[in-house]
């Protein structure tokens, strides 16, 4: 009988500790499932398993960090492999619309236009009115609007074919062009079919999203726009809008605020979450694009971890 009674008491002990590490194991997994906890032990297990040297378990798919005063890429995962784009289409359709037509070009906004945007898209709430090339940028830049972008593809794409009758026909012919001008300036990773990045089929890599951005930076009006938190268009007849960035590298009242932050971009489509960040630090600014985190959480911690690495690494201040 006492045989039975002490089976019983270690059975209860037995359980109840069982329960107790599966408790703890609910909580604690989640924590250390995030990209910047057990970083080295994740590394070994990664390199154990695989046979291969992984330099960081970053939750992103492809991801590089580079020096911009020299082009040198410190961290490198994936860097070639193509993945979705979503809203960072809208850069390389900013980069070719800038050299077909000028910043205060004034666009009519029209119903044909602005109903293109598929449902469920980020948009700027653009009017049917007149706005200038420089404000639609702005609309696709910091509250990322879809409906922007639209309007900015069907404008450009009468300049490119004023025959063109419809804001459809011209979205196309403007896509068309753009994926040539892709070619031309050696994007040869990068094929677009949605001036919003709405879209499954497109891609591009960290590389050339690097390059696109390079030339972006060049323009003065581009490191402005995408360095507000918000921003306010003052459109042609004097009526304003007010945008807030997409960027919670840029909001004060977000824990991932850094004040060393300059832009640049977000863009999520499905289960595929990415950030561009442009940081100042050491006298230098660096650059990291990040593609295919799986939320939008795990994006902003992969890119927090390499700012902190940044400001922590004496090798960078050189």
């Amino acid at each position: 009988m006492q045989r039975k009674r002490r089976k019983k008491k270690r059975f209860g002990v037995f359980l109840f500790l069982l329960v107790v590490c599966i408790g703890i194991g609910i909580m604690f997994v989640p924590w250390a499932m995030q990209p910047e906890n057990f970083r080295e032990v994740k590394n070994k297990i990664n390199g154990f398993l695989y046979k291969e040297d992984f330099p960081d378990s970053y939750n992103a798919k492809s991801l590089i960090l580079v020096d911009c005063s020299d082009d040198e890429i410190f961290v490198s995962k994936n860097e070639n492999e193509p993945q979705i784009p979503a809203s960072l289409a809208k850069l390389f359709v900013i980069e070719y619309a800038s050299t077909l037509a000028d910043l205060d070009s004034i666009v009519v906004a029209d119903y044909g236009a602005i109903s293109l945007t598929k449902p469920g898209s980020s948009v700027a709430q653009i009017k049917e009115k007149e706005y200038f090339l420089h404000n639609l940028f702005a609309a696709m830049l910091v509250p990322s609007g879809n409906d922007a972008a639209y309007v900015v593809a069907d404008y450009c794409g009468g300049l490119l074919s004023p025959q063109a009758e419809s804001s459809q026909e011209r979205v196309r012919i403007f896509m068309e062009n753009l994926n040539l001008h892709l070619q031309q300036q050696g994007y040869l990773d990068t094929v677009l079919y949605d001036p919003s990045g709405f879209d499954m089929e497109a891609h591009t890599t960290t590389l050339d999203l690097k390059e696109v951005v390079y030339r972006l930076l060049e323009y003065s009006w581009f490191r402005e726009i995408v360095s507000q938190n918000t921003y306010t268009a003052t459109l042609p007849d004097g009526s304003t809008q007010i945008w807030q960035n997409t960027n919670a590298f840029l909001d004060p009242t977000s824990e991932y605020y850094n004040e060393n932050v300059c832009g640049i971009k977000t863009g999520s489509l499905s289960d595929d979450y990415n950030l561009i960040v442009l940081y100042q630090q050491h006298g230098k600014e660096f650059l990291i694009c990040s593609l295919g985190s799986q939320s939008d959480s795990s994006r902003y911690d992969d890119v927090n971890f390499i700012l902190k690495t940044i400001d922590e690494s004496y090798y960078l201040t050189q």
